[in-house]
């Protein structure tokens, strides 16, 4: 029993401790992939992929594993669930949303035309403004953003908690048959993926706290089988993207994000038990991720104008500063709030 207790408050550390990390990650992701170099720029992929895709696209599905472990943990009621999160999450996804939008408006009426998804706001209606707070006018297969993009991470998780009931019958009776059929659905969608993501890592974390089992305490007893696991999917990941590429490439990339979890946790349960932390950093989370992007769209755009003849090297320098500024930038902004302006810093965190 005290053993149990034991990797519970250590999951909980290591949960906490993951909280601006993941942040960051989806920060690397972002600064490679909101505006693309045009041109031949091979050597920079190469040298920024393990950074930029490999590391940073395992921030949201890392989210989304955590949310899933967290919403079936609770013994809150369902409606309870869900009036919290109609505090944490609605309230915060419609304010940073109209709030961007908003930025939009004021620059069309400075005489700034302004363009959403190659449509001109002067051509908008009411059913146009009320859409870029789902999708920004297209659908995309499934892989459609708000008019703030990285809150489609919040839409999904909104919608799969309304749906969680559904969903905590079919993982407590399909079990892993479940998770395999999704992994297989994700592994084989084309581009983002977006649903299949978020309802397989969801069903992750929630399957661990549905059939409670204890998803760190299950890695480190198994530590050196998930370690090779990582190795192993790491370098393929890596080298099929960097040195040979084949037409598996995507399925050994979603292969190491699902590995990179387990380590991530056993990472951070190393650091939070040693006492590398800062209780700040995790407060930030909510703030930073959302008003990174606006600040990474300016940045890497500058880039990629100002800079469009640079060399490889150049642009590999100026990835690297412009994480620099968009997390310093980001937490400064944080930091201004919390100071000057606690309540609203409150209301726009959903009281992180």
């Amino acid at each position: 029993m005290e053993y149990n207790k034991l990797y519970k408050q250590k999951l909980s550390a290591a949960i906490t401790w993951l909280r601006f990390p993941l942040i960051f990650f989806i920060i690397l992701l972002h600064c490679y992939s909101v505006v693309r170099l045009e041109g031949d720029h091979n050597s920079y992929f190469k040298v920024i992929y393990p950074f930029s895709l490999w590391i940073g696209e395992t921030g949201v599905p890392g989210f989304f594993f955590i949310s899933g472990y967290l919403f079936f943990l609770s013994k809150k009621s369902y409606k309870q669930k869900l009036e919290t999160r109609f505090h944490t999450l609605l309230i915060p996804y419609l304010l940073w949303n109209a709030i961007l939008l908003s930025f939009y408006l004021v620059a069309f009426a400075a005489g700034y035309p302004q363009d959403i998804n190659y449509k001109s706001i002067a051509d908008y209606g009411l059913m146009d403004y009320l859409r870029l707070f789902w999708d920004r006018g297209s659908y995309d297969d499934g892989n459609f953003v708000p008019l703030l993009c990285p809150f489609w991470y919040i839409r999904n998780l909104l919608i799969i908690c309304l749906f969680s009931p559904i969903f905590y019958y079919i993982i407590m009776y399909a079990r892993e048959l479940f998770l395999f059929i999704v992994a297989i659905w994700w592994m084989l969608a084309y581009h983002n993926a977006f649903i299949p993501q978020t309802i397989l890592f969801f069903s992750l974390g929630a399957y661990f706290s549905i059939h409670d089992v204890n998803p760190l305490k299950l890695v480190s007893e198994n530590k050196k089988w998930f370690i090779v696991c990582f190795v192993l999917f790491a370098i393929a990941d890596i080298g099929m993207h960097t040195i040979y590429g084949t037409s598996m490439n995507l399925q050994a990339h979603r292969l190491a994000l699902i590995f990179n979890i387990p380590i991530l946790l056993l990472l951070a349960d190393t650091c939070a038990s040693r006492g590398y932390s800062n209780s700040l950093l995790p407060n930030t989370a909510f703030i930073v991720f959302a008003v990174h992007y606006p600040i990474v769209v300016v940045l890497r755009k500058i880039c990629a104008t100002k800079f469009a003849t640079a060399s490889d090297t150049t642009h590999i320098m100026l990835y690297i500063v412009c994480i620099i500024i968009a997390t310093a930038a980001s937490l400064l902004f944080y930091l201004v709030l919390a100071k000057y302006f606690p309540k609203l810093k409150n209301i726009l965190s959903g009281n992180r």
